[in-house]
């Protein structure tokens, strides 16, 4: 299911295309999304250790398929209200997404909308900040070039 909505993130108005794949989707149907994506939200079940253990082989085939190791990912664990019946603790999450190099938050869907929000906007900034334009790369050398000149300029004609 695709939903289209735009939303304000830091005063840039933003226009999305959130893509929502069903869990038993084929591979070819997913590397055919990762490739549409610009950013990834994974959500994996604070109650189902499978879900959660299936996290590291998607990340490798978006890493894979994206052909890059940087890529605006937010691993999100949900159920966050289901204390109870917990499955995978808190710094099980973070340590995963520490090792995926991910952004990471622990919400419940049911519970918190704001929250969910918060966690589309984290991936959003991540994704506008990989967008933007670097510095003119050649400009910036030749700045630095001319600082190093003019200081090794000044440095022969100072008396020691």
């Amino acid at each position: 299911v695709t939903y289209r909505c735009n939303r304000t993130v830091d005063q840039e108005t933003v226009d999305l295309e959130i893509l929502d794949l069903p869990c038993k989707s084929s591979v070819a149907s997913i590397e055919s999304s990762i490739r549409w994506a610009d950013g990834f939200l994974l959500l994996y079940s604070i109650t189902q250790r499978s879900s959660f253990l299936e996290i590291p082989q998607l990340k490798t085939l978006i890493d894979k398929t994206k052909q890059s190791l940087v890529f605006p990912t937010v691993l999100v664990a949900n159920k966050a209200d289901l204390e109870i019946g917990r499955k995978v603790t808190t710094e099980e999450g973070q340590r995963l997404a520490k090792d995926l190099g991910c952004g990471f938050r622990e919400l419940s869907v049911a519970e918190a909308v704001l929250s969910v929000e918060a966690a589309v906007f984290q991936l959003i900034r991540l994704v506008l900040d990989q967008q933007r334009p670097l510095p003119d790369r050649r400009s910036y050398m030749l700045t630095v070039r001319h600082a190093l000149t003019r200081k090794l300029t000044r440095s022969k004609t100072m008396q020691w």
